[in-house]
């Protein structure tokens, strides 16, 4: 390959990433609705689960047990010709390369190929397309025309007039570490930042929330509809730079939600439903084209929740220590290289060696392997300490007592729903039982003490130390602090009644001093006279 071919590649990869393909969303979700992303199964599982639907078929009735299921077809497996392996290996390739394809999939349409040369910087396209998509915002265009249209312009448009945009790309180098902190963009706040534009374009003073919320209240449907479409198309855009910084920074992907709980979330969000059962029925009546819609956003969701836990997971195995074995495995490390008698299985032959050793020569093995268990379980605790997630939030006085409380509610009213449960208690916290609460105040102190501490080590490294131990040392630091502060002011006292005591001695040694002259004067004009 000639070095202008190699140029001419590199700038087909360049105008990829600058120019994006934009795909239809129906298709985008018939092509993830056949994406499962489960993991390829070997060629022995294969014969196994082919074995298991023979027998369901052939007895119906009849319960399989697992453990007699495995043992046959152990043998039976061993018995079969390479010819009639392969069949099995081919349905194992199969499953290998769809797994790839799929991964790829997910990656391209939820991950938008986010590589490492995007992680730097916004391209220019990019800031000449944010600043398209807020022109044609406050026009009320539908997003998906302002990007075909911005698209086509960018590829007319001549190198000068890019420059204005690739200077801009340079100001921008900080963009992978706004990442970090993403709060999603709701339309009130859109329209709240194009009033302070437009004060600041007429040079008056911005205007107060006051004033701003019945303008928002004026508008109409449409217009409000456009804010909304404005702001799900950043928060998509966002959402994305959250995924790509979880999954470069090795952050533990949470679990995302169910159809049934993103319908909860908007309707709560609309106020439309004020408790669980409104939610229920309504979930109920909805007609199958709108939960249709629903399954999807929740599949969408899953799959990128998968990707992201097998990216976490990979980081996690390099850090991990490995597992120690039994007493057995330490015995079978110690035959490795041994072959066993012509005709018999390694593990068989050892297995049945190791059964007949007396339980003096078994206790060799045992205590090695009490040793290597020691070492991985202090490998294990310093790995413990490096926690890849955010510190836990600290709980208040209310959430401990909910704690103690609950499990006694659940016996006490085994049918009633937690959301009940809940109300009772409350009940009981603000004043319909008399509760201790100093205790459960203490405890949301030493928490929020755990919490800051946490979040200034997350701050720092990215991680933060777990140790229980450390809520105690808090206890004890804020007690020596107090102290220091007790001894500081007793100090800062002494210190002010010395210094007083010293300036009125040298005032009094002052007015000796003037009382001695005053005599020396008398003394000298009386012996004149004389």
């Amino acid at each position: 390959m000639s070095s202008t071919q190699k140029s001419r590649s590199k700038s087909k990869r360049k105008n990829s990433q600058a120019q994006p393909v934009f795909e239809d969303e129906d298709k985008i979700d018939q092509i993830m609705k056949d994406i499962t992303l489960k993991r390829p199964r070997n060629a022995y599982t294969q014969f196994v689960l082919s074995e298991s639907e023979k027998q369901k078929s052939q007895n119906k009735d009849i319960k399989i047990k697992i453990a007699e299921l495995t043992s046959s077809c152990a043998e039976k497996w061993k018995k079969l010709s390479k010819d009639e392996k392969k069949k099995f290996e081919k349905l194992y390739e199969d499953e290998k390369l769809k797994y790839k394809k799929d991964l790829e999939l997910v990656r391209h349409y939820l991950f938008k190929d986010f590589n490492e040369n995007i992680r730097r910087a916004p391209t220019a396209y990019h800031i000449f397309l944010s600043e398209k998509l807020r022109l044609g915002f406050e026009q009320h265009l539908d997003p998906k025309d302002i990007k075909k249209a911005a698209n086509e312009e960018w590829n007319k448009m001549t190198v000068e007039q890019k420059k204005v945009y690739k200077d801009k790309q340079k100001q921008n180098d900080n963009w992978f570490e706004k990442a970090k902190s993403i709060r999603k963009i709701t339309p009130i706040a859109l329209f709240i930042q194009k009033k302070v534009q437009e004060a600041k374009d007429a040079k008056k003073d911005p205007p107060q929330l006051k004033d701003i919320a019945p303008a928002w209240k004026s508008l109409s449907k449409k217009e409000k509809k456009t804010y909304e479409k404005y702001a799900q198309e950043l928060n998509e855009e966002k959402e994305q730079l959250q995924d790509l910084y979880e999954i470069t920074q090795g952050v533990k992907p949470k679990r995302p939600n169910g159809a049934f709980r993103i319908f909860l979330q908007e309707k709560a969000k609309n106020n439309e439903i004020k408790n669980l059962t409104q939610g229920r029925d309504l979930w109920k009546q909805l007609p199958e084209d709108q939960k249709e819609e629903y399954l999807k956003k929740s599949h969408r969701c899953q799959l990128a929740y998968k990707y992201k836990k097998m990216l976490y997971y990979k980081q996690i195995k390099k850090i991990l220590p490995k597992k120690p074995g039994s007493a057995f495995v330490q015995f079978i490390k110690e035959k490795k290289g041994q072959k066993p008698p012509e005709g018999q299985a390694f593990l068989k032959y050892w297995s049945s060696v190791y059964e007949k050793l007396t339980p003096e020569q078994k206790a060799k093995y045992e205590e090695k392997a009490k040793q290597a268990k020691e070492i991985y379980d202090k490998k294990l605790e310093q790995f413990a300490n490096k926690v890849f997630d955010m510190p836990k939030k600290p709980r208040s006085a209310f959430a401990f007592y909910l704690i103690e409380r609950f499990p006694s509610l659940k016996k006490e009213k085994p049918d009633a729903l937690q959301p009940e449960l809940f109300k009772i208690a409350a009940e009981e916290w603000q004043g319909g039982k008399e509760i201790n609460k100093d205790e459960y105040i203490k405890n949301s102190e030493t928490d929020k003490r755990r919490f800051k501490r946490q979040f200034q080590e997350f701050k720092k490294r990215g991680y933060y130390s777990n140790n229980p131990n450390d809520i105690e040392d808090d206890v004890e630091e804020d007690k020596k602090k107090s102290s220091k502060k007790r001894s500081s002011s007793k100090k800062s006292k002494k210190k002010s009644k010395s210094k007083s005591k010293s300036k009125s001695k040298s005032k009094s040694k002052k007015k000796t001093q003037k009382s001695g002259k005053s005599k020396s004067k008398k003394k000298e004009k009386e012996e004149k006279k004389e």
